[in-house]
């Protein structure tokens, strides 16, 4: 049975397979829609243990992985668990970096209450339009004023639904997008 370590090497090197630094919105559809390993609020929790464990470095939002992951291989049909990853064990070979404490006070301007959809699939619609901008290569508000307009104009249509069919339109897989929604 494989090591907690050697199972985080291996997310690790999946994630980074090409090389390049991620964001962490990169990383939760990776983690989420890309391997279908766990729901985006658990990819998003992941992200989070893993880069305060030290598994994972922030530099200013860009994220690259704290230790080698040239050579890494997971067998055919190989899948973490999600425990490992949300509660991961601490990096010891390398140091974590604790982040720069702020010169200037800051203020937390706390968001308005939205209301909250019994829906359990409203929850993933912002990553949701985040994936759909970057894959169709149009402006996030753009798709999020389309998805508005189907919804005013179908009537019973929920937001969801709405970028399910925006996706549609701009010819993208369909599948990882759906599974998303019905894991949720």
């Amino acid at each position: 049975m494989p090591s907690e370590t050697e199972d985080i090497k291996r997310v690790l090197a999946i994630c980074f397979r090409m090389g390049d630094n991620q964001t962490a919105d990169d990383l939760e559809r990776i983690l989420s829609f890309d391997m279908g390993w766990m729901d985006t609020d658990t990819a998003h929790d992941a992200i989070k243990a893993l880069t305060f464990a030290g598994w994972i470095k922030d530099n200013d939002g860009t994220l690259s992985p704290n230790c080698e992951v040239k050579g890494i291989q997971a067998p055919l049909g190989w899948q973490p668990r999600p425990s490992r990853l949300t509660d991961p064990a601490v990096n010891e070979s390398h140091a974590v970096e604790k982040p720069p404490t702020p010169i200037h006070p800051q203020t937390v301007i706390k968001p308005k209450p939205e209301v909250t959809d019994s829906d359990p699939r409203a929850k993933v619609e912002k990553r949701l339009i985040r994936y759909i901008a970057k894959k169709a290569k149009l402006d996030s508000d753009e798709v999020k004023r389309r998805a508005e307009r189907k919804v005013s104009a179908l009537g019973y249509c929920t937001t969801w639904l709405a970028l399910c069919l925006i996706s549609r339109e701009q010819d993208l897989e369909m599948s990882a997008i759906i599974d998303s929604l019905s894991a949720s």
